[in-house]
């Protein structure tokens, strides 16, 4: 035994890092939590208006002999899926960065604003250039979203306000937004509104693989990016005075990592709507399995994303069966109570 004491302590620092983490429990949480979230997107390949066989299924993923459902599976439901665990993995990342940006538990890329505004922009676009395609939605969201929280960090910078004024700055925003977006459902004539109402109720309903090739790349960038720098978060959630005097360019990394969020939120709100609370949920699932380090909490919080994502898009599919229920609904009747949760106990705290 002291032996392989002493070869661990004879490892370079990320070896003994790794030897770590393989060997501890927030390994086997995230080895479980990627487990359920295949068997939930097996499961959502299955459920729908046509009820699938697991076999079948399974026959069609992997082009094995017996009967097929190439069309339903491969064409219909499988974007539907891939799309479920790219925005959900982004959502719940972007979540967790700014709840460390902020230091606020209550802190999300809805309740600060970003999905307000990723929202108003991609109505306006839907509203003014009915005929762009459907890739350039993810564009204009971005925009939106990139602007609400420009506002907010321009509103707030200099001013060494606390991280429970700069959520209060974004719940704002995300007003004023969200009335913009009112305003355009009620002054729009009834038949020109469909197609933004189901949008915004957060439904993966009519997306195919043109939507999963327009946001693949820039989602997996942002959160690769997201993820290298996870130990900053750890920094910065320390408070700005201890950051700054451990190095860190408060502003400058606070700024980077904003955009970061708001570039997954965005792009995330323009393919699939508004996925409420999954940027709140996500995280602090999270931080209760694998404690406080960023460095975990961000790939478990991705993980969690995705499984609720994928779970509420076909539970949406299989409760009344051929009528779907957007999945944005579903996040939300379960996100609200997790809501008030999270405030009474912070308060408590």
């Amino acid at each position: 035994m002291s032996q392989s004491i002493k070869q661990q302590n004879t490892r370079p620092q990320w070896q003994a890092d790794l030897y770590v983490y393989f060997r501890g429990r927030s390994f086997v949480i995230q080895v479980v939590l990627f487990i359920l979230v295949i068997v939930a997107s097996v499961w959502s390949l299955m459920v729908g208006a046509v009820s699938i066989p697991v076999q079948v299924t399974i026959n069609t993923l992997f082009d094995l002999d017996g009967d097929q459902q190439k069309y339903i599976i491969l064409k219909s439901r499988l974007p539907r899926v891939v799309l479920a665990l790219l925005t959900g993995g982004a959502l719940a990342i972007s979540g967790a960065i700014i709840q460390a940006i902020i230091r606020n538990p209550l802190a999300s890329p809805k309740i600060i604003g970003v999905n307000s505004g990723a929202a108003l922009f991609a109505c306006l676009m839907i509203i003014l250039l009915p005929d762009i395609p459907a890739s350039y939605l993810p564009l204009a969201a971005c925009i939106g979203g990139i602007l609400a929280a420009l506002i907010i960090f321009f509103a707030t910078f200099g001013r060494n306000l606390s991280g429970v004024h700069l959520a209060l700055v974004g719940i704002a925003v995300g007003f004023i937004c969200e009335s913009g977006v009112d305003y355009i459902l009620v002054a729009l004539p009834t038949h020109e509104i469909a197609t933004p109402l189901v949008w915004l109720t957060g439904s993966f309903w009519g997306r195919s693989w043109t939507h999963v090739y327009a946001v693949w790349l820039p989602l997996c960038t942002m959160a690769a990016v997201g993820l290298t720098m996870a130990y900053r978060l750890d920094i910065l959630h320390l408070g700005a005075e201890t950051a700054t005097g451990l190095g860190l360019n408060v502003q400058v990394q606070r700024l980077a990592l904003l955009l970061i969020a708001t570039l997954l939120a965005s792009i995330s709100v323009g393919v699939a709507g508004v996925l409420g609370f999954v940027g709140l949920m996500a995280p602090h699932i999270a931080r209760r399995l694998v404690g406080g380090n960023h460095r975990l909490v961000l790939p478990t919080s991705a993980l969690v994303g995705m499984l609720l994502v994928v779970m509420a898009d076909g539970a949406g599919r299989a409760i009344f069966p051929p009528i779907e229920i957007s999945a944005g609904i579903l996040t939300a009747i379960f996100g609200a109570p997790f809501f008030i949760y999270i405030m009474l106990t912070s308060a408590k705290d």
